[in-house]
């Protein structure tokens, strides 16, 4: 036990002092949390300057209602109008467009949007740009047009237009979120889809930067013959169990760092991201998924002589864990579904989709108390193989072990 915890102790101290250690530590939330919210800001910020945009009217008189629309609806953060529209109208059709053309190739123009003759029926224009992908000025005009025509449509079946828009405005929808025993407070939809993601990733990045670095320094003491002289002082098992142990910590301690440090800034602000039930489950579920993952990482560092090898083993495994990431929009929707519940139960993935499942709503305990013991026994069962598969590959050079080799040092007493 004392060589074990001599190797956990330099495994963390000497990763902790390491400058990139440190670096990644935190750059890490800071590359995740504006990977969330830096392009739904960038989305809803007010613009500061204002666009040229074109109209080709067919119908001679809507062109003239969307310039209105536009202009009474749609400002700058200083409160002049957004859009200065040029309209082409009571010419002909052909020509119009030929000259929005050119005052878009020209950059004279960001926009030009064709109205034809029929749009009362056809229900049907076209947007044209060089950036099809600006989504916020494509809504923004969209919906001042779509206001438009069926106002024009609402008159020309001599409908009270101003009684209607006031019998079909749209209800303000807020959002009440219910915890246990009925407690209730204000909502916020965007904070409650992007928590249970951060909380993912932040797991992800702990369990996986943490496993690889004992993937590398398996592999640097394989491939440097210094394996050699730490199997002259301590066994291979110790060895095994004080790199995971030590690495172990320094994830841990990463993790309980962004914990931490999220609680108390959400607090500070106001905003309840976490609870102290549910960072505790966090912990439990970090530290089973960590050990699970390591024993095959350590596994994989013991059998293989190259990183470039090693890593093309481990690939199948991060694509693995990347499907909770792409499954999360379902999940956040959908944290009892079937599917949910049954991915919940997949060792492999069992840490993601319960931590996605808890920053939604805390799930049963029984089920909590379940997905943990799998995970437990699975992890119990994948060190005990590590053990054997490090025991024996640790010392081979020159030849990789095959797949039934592999089961026989794990069916091996």
């Amino acid at each position: 036990m004392k060589n074990i915890w001599i190797v956990a102790s330099w495994e963390f101290i000497t990763r902790l002092r390491s400058k990139w250690f440190i670096i990644s530590v935190l750059i890490m939330p800071i590359i995740i949390v504006a990977s969330m919210f830096v392009p739904t800001w960038i989305m809803t910020s007010e613009d500061t300057e204002s666009k040229v945009i074109s109209v080709v009217d067919e119908t001679g008189y809507l062109g003239n209602r969307l310039e209105v629309q536009l202009t009474e609806n749609a400002h700058l953060k200083d409160g002049s109008p957004k859009y200065q529209v040029v309209l082409f109208q009571n010419a002909d059709f052909a020509n119009m467009k030929k000259q929005a053309a050119e005052l878009l190739d020209s950059s004279v123009i960001a926009s030009y949007l064709v109205i034809p003759a029929d749009i009362k029926d056809s229900l049907r224009v076209q947007y044209y740009a060089k950036n099809v992908g600006n989504f916020k000025d494509q809504s923004e005009i969209a919906n001042a047009f779509n206001e438009v025509v069926s106002s024009a449509r609402m008159q020309d079946a001599g409908l009270n237009v101003a009684l209607i828009r006031s019998l079909t405005k749209r209800v303000d929808f807020k959002m009440i979120d219910v915890e246990k025993e009925g407690v209730e407070k204000e909502g916020n939809e965007m904070l409650s889809y992007l928590t249970p993601i951060i909380f993912v990733l932040m797991l992800f990045f702990a369990i996986f930067m943490s496993s690889q670095i004992l993937l590398r320094s398996v592999l640097m003491e394989r491939t440097n013959r210094l394996v050699e002289i730490l199997l002259s002082s301590i066994t291979p098992t110790e060895l095994m169990s004080g790199k995971i142990i030590g690495l172990g910590f320094l994830g841990l301690a990463q993790l309980a760092l962004y914990l931490v440090v999220g609680y108390y800034v959400s607090s500070s602000q106001g905003v309840e991201i976490i609870t102290s039930a549910n960072m505790v489950y966090f912990l439990i579920y970090f530290l089973l998924g960590y050990l699970f993952y390591a024993a095959i990482f350590a596994s994989v560092g013991a059998i293989f002589n190259s990183e470039q090898d090693a890593q093309q083993a481990v690939s199948i495994l991060s694509f693995i864990t990347v499907i909770p990431i792409m499954m999360s929009s379902y999940v956040i929707a959908n944290p009892d579904s079937v599917v949910s519940v049954a991915c919940s139960f997949i060792p492999f993935v069992t840490p993601f989709f319960m931590i996605l499942r808890i920053g939604v709503e805390t799930p049963p305990l029984w089920e909590i108390l379940s997905t943990v013991a799998t995970l437990g026994i699975f992890t119990w069962l994948a060190m005990v193989g590590a053990g054997k598969v490090f025991r024996v590959a640790i010392l081979m050079y020159g030849k990789r072990p095959t797949f039934p080799e592999l089961m026989q040092w794990i069916r091996a007493k």
